[in-house]
């Protein structure tokens, strides 16, 4: 049975290269990344632990490593002293037309802190919101731009998920900014990647209303959350509210590819570590 599946997600993946040359012919088989600078990636996400261990990160000088924000750091005091020099905006609300007034007021605001920024960085962006989000930021000589593919494939033997992913013929899917933060700094191929602020606890303050069913997902930074975030379950106008089997789901696809990246750092070796002071992410080793 596992050699079936392995030779089903062969010719999945053959029969994907193939579809994807002949709808974009000049588009490349193989996925290409910008040499590393540096030999470290500090991945920085929003998590509550972050107000423990902002002042570890501090201490990196910054002409041996690569910082990594990612989604409403911006907002925060913590962005502009710090100083990032890598900047994602993972999550599709940066670019769609559909979100409710709270959240557009959210992204608005995230911008204008983006346009006051008076150091190079380089943003990256997801394929669908590339054109977008340069649109907005294109007047700050201070910001670059990088288009992150959004080229995954579902395959089902890890086997052939780690051959895809090595071999660059497929991206990560961006289930989560932190996700697609690592996989991108592994095949940069930083000889080091720190995670902090990478809590995952946000499952924690899921609810469920007893009377309506309304899932609601309340989920925790280490700044103080904004009117949109207090339920980040109701982004969009269009959008109906998704189960509590939905948002578990979810979950459950990060813990899996954290699993998956943490096996290609390996065979890359390339030493990943979770320094974040408190976190659920059990994939990869801690230090402290």
């Amino acid at each position: 049975m596992i050699y079936l599946n392995l030779a089903f997600d062969l010719i999945k993946l053959i029969l994907k290269l193939l579809l994807t040359k002949c709808t974009n012919f000049r588009s490349p088989v193989i996925i290409r990344f910008e040499k590393q600078r540096s030999k470290k990636s500090i991945i920085i996400g929003t998590g509550p632990s972050l107000i423990n261990d902002i002042h570890e990160i501090n201490n990196y000088k910054k002409h041996e490593c690569d910082f990594f924000a990612v989604n409403f750091f911006a907002n925060t005091d913590t962005f502009f002293q710090l100083k990032p020099n890598y900047y994602f905006l993972a999550d599709k609300l940066f670019w769609s037309e559909d979100l409710n007034k709270n959240f557009l007021q959210l992204r608005d605001n995230t911008y204008q802190k983006l346009k006051k920024i008076n150091w190079k960085i380089s943003i990256l962006c997801p394929e669908s919101g590339y054109d977008y989000i340069k649109s907005i930021l294109i007047d700050n000589p201070n910001i670059s731009f990088i288009k992150i593919p959004e080229k995954s494939i579902n395959l089902t033997t890890k086997k052939m998920q780690l051959y895809a992913l090595r071999n660059r013929f497929f991206s990560i899917a961006n289930v989560n900014s932190m996700v697609t933060l690592l996989w991108y700094s592994i095949m940069c191929n930083y000889k080091e990647i720190y995670l902090y602020g990478i809590d995952f606890s946000g499952f924690k303050s899921i609810t469920v209303d007893q009377k309506t069913n309304y899932v609601s997902v309340p989920v925790k930074h280490f700044y103080k959350n904004s009117k949109a975030e207090k339920d980040s379950s109701n982004k969009y106008n269009s959008k109906s509210n998704k189960s509590l089997s939905e948002r578990l789901y979810q979950n459950y696809r990060v813990l899996k590819f954290t699993d998956l990246l943490n096996e290609l750092a390996v065979a890359k070796n390339i030493n990943v570590v979770n320094r974040s002071s408190f976190s659920y992410i059990d994939s990869f080793k801690r230090e402290k």
